[in-house]
């Protein structure tokens, strides 16, 4: 493992230690009923006990970075070794870091008016701007990437899909910087939702096109 792995996963670990501390110092202010789904006006529309709204995604997240971080102990090789040369480290760091937003706009909105606002949309923002960023770095693997048949099938497909997706990752993001600029989260969802299908489609065609060659 290297110096930046290691680096990566105490962030990781300390993101997930912080947002448990203040879940916990903040228990007994949150109200007794939390929202814990939101609809695309980024008004509360799903509740919960707060002993399960409070906590639900600190424990998703405890069980969703080690899958992303050590998945590929899981994969036989050469998939394991793929997956182990891909950026994992970081990409579970991101994971973290965007759990443990999502973990603190569902504390504020508990507090006070329900809402997401704009908190969420730039969230999505820059979650999917790092994203892109990674995605050309991701090498052919069943759990992390645009995991589709044409894609797991083919190496060429699979880094050209990828270097695509990272393009289509910065579009969306700057559009979801847009919604978060304006107070609209459904514009933010819309821009990630559509990013993130666009390379499905394109790794597709490119499978099509090879096949006619």
């Amino acid at each position: 493992m290297s110096r930046a792995e290691s680096a990566f996963d105490r962030l990781s670990v300390g993101l997930l230690v912080a947002t448990t501390t203040i879940t916990a110092a903040l228990y007994t202010r949150l109200p007794d009923t939390m929202p814990i789904h939101f609809g695309l006006d980024g008004r509360a529309d799903g509740f919960a006990p707060k002993y399960i709204g409070a906590w639900l995604l600190p424990l998703l997240t405890a069980a969703l970075w080690p899958f992303v971080r050590f998945g590929g102990r899981l994969l036989r090789s050469p998939a394991r070794e793929r997956y182990e040369r891909s950026p994992i480290a970081l990409a579970a760091l991101l994971t973290a870091a965007f759990m443990a937003g999502i973990q603190l706009c569902v504390l504020a909105a508990s507090l006070r008016d329900g809402s997401f606002g704009r908190g969420f949309a730039l969230l999505l923002a820059a979650f999917w701007f790092a994203m892109g960023l990674i995605f050309p770095k991701v090498r052919r693997n069943p759990f992390l990437g645009v995991r589709v048949r044409w894609t797991l099938a083919s190496d060429e497909n699979w880094a050209r899909t990828h270097r695509f997706a990272g393009q289509c990752c910065f579009v969306g993001a700057l559009v979801a910087l847009l919604g978060a600029v304006v107070g609209s989260v459904a514009l933010a969802i819309a821009a990630i939702v559509v990013t993130a299908l666009a390379p499905v489609l394109y790794s597709y065609r490119a499978a099509r096109a090879d096949r006619s060659t």
